[in-house]
């Protein structure tokens, strides 16, 4: 019954929607996609009772281009963003800042004991709580905060020292 229903809801309302879908996107292919996915809307919401399913339809297949619309201005703006640093050069600047940051942070971290250079990399590289690179390392928890204590410390003689050289 509800298969009949639906062919014939079909039948009937298909050209409307069409347009309607059509005249919002003007994209041939968008619209019928639209559609198809209007149609495949109301047949999961056929119990739904509505006197005027024309409206109702065209309510689904606007709702619908919106959605759509709206994700494509999303993206559209995520490429223009993209393009704009590209062509200023702000985002390739950025990342060769970075890169160059990391490069000396790893020099550093290469630079410690190696106590201090596998706490740091427990912590902060791969998020290991302090009391469970104690048991890691052997070592007690107290002991664990005073060697990840003096590796920052450490760390932060080597690259402020690595500042004073490029100046």
């Amino acid at each position: 019954m509800e298969k009949d229903i639906l062919e014939q809801l079909y039948r009937i309302h298909t050209k409307a929607v069409y347009l309607y879908l059509y005249t919002l996107c003007h994209n041939h292919d968008l619209a019928e996609d639209l559609m198809q996915e209007t149609f495949l809307r109301a047949l999961c919401s056929l119990e739904i009772a509505r006197s005027e399913l024309l409206p109702w339809l065209l309510t689904v297949a606007r709702n619908l281009y919106l959605d759509t619309w709206r994700r494509e201005k999303r993206l559209e703006k995520e490429i223009e963003r993209r393009k704009m640093e590209t062509v200023t050069g702000e985002g390739i600047l950025e990342m060769m800042i970075q890169k160059e940051r990391n490069q000396n942070l790893y020099q550093a971290i290469q630079k410690l004991k190696d106590i201090e250079r596998e706490a740091v990399v427990l912590y902060y590289f791969a998020g290991i709580s302090q009391e469970e690179i104690g048991s890691i390392l052997n070592l007690s928890y107290g002991n664990t905060r005073v060697i990840l204590y003096r590796a920052k410390k450490n760390l932060k003689k080597l690259l402020e020292g690595e500042e004073m050289m490029r100046e």
